[in-house]
C-alpha cells in the first residue's frame, strides 16, 4: 500500500503537523484556520454490498437514508472495523490512500482545497478537492441530510 507522504506528493497534497489531537471539526477549523465548510469528514460506511469511504463537508451529516437507496442496509463502522478496513484509526482517516469504493458530496468540491484526516489524528491533510476526485476514483453522490 503507498504511503500517505507519498501520495500526498503526487496530488501536491499538504500535509499539515499539528502536533496534538485534531478529532473534531472544530478543532480542525481553529488549527488550520478555514471554516467548517473546508473541512472534511472521511467516514467509513458499512453497507449490505460493501464498505464504503464517504466524504462530507464539515457542515454535513451523512444520511443514511440516501445512501441505502442505493447501497441497500447501513451503518457507521465501528472503531475497530475503521482501523481494519482503512489501517487508520477513527479521527486520522484520510480522504486518499483508503481502498475503500469513495463517495464524495458534491458540496465537497465548492472549496478550492479542503482540510481533513492525515493518516494520524496530530495530523491533517490540505488537498484540493478534484484531485481526491480523480485518484480514487471517487463518485460524486448527494449523501447529506
Amino acid at each position: 500500500m503507498e504511503r500517505l507522504e507519498e501520495i500526498s506528493k503526487k496530488l501536491e497534497a499538504e500535509i499539515l503537523e499539528i502536533g496534538r489531537p485534531v478529532k473534531t471539526v472544530e478543532q480542525a477549523t481553529r488549527e488550520a484556520g478555514v471554516a467548517r465548510r473546508q473541512v472534511i469528514k472521511s467516514l467509513v460506511i458499512i453497507s449490505e454490498r460493501e464498505p464504503l469511504l464517504v466524504i462530507v463537508d464539515g457542515e454535513s451529516r451523512v444520511s443514511l437514508p440516501k445512501l441505502e437507496k442505493i447501497f441497500g442496509k447501513c451503518r457507521f463502522a465501528k472503531p475497530k472495523e475503521v482501523k481494519e478496513l482503512t489501517g487508520y484509526e477513527v479521527g486520522g482517516v484520510p480522504p486518499v490512500g483508503v481502498s475503500l469504493r469513495t463517495i464524495i458530496d458534491p458540496r465537497v468540491l465548492e472549496n478550492e482545497h479542503v482540510i481533513g484526516g492525515g493518516g494520524r489524528i496530530d495530523r491533517l491533510l490540505k488537498i484540493r478537492p478534484e484531485r481526491i476526485i480523480k485518484y480514487l476514483r471517487a463518485e460524486v453522490m448527494d449523501v447529506r441530510e
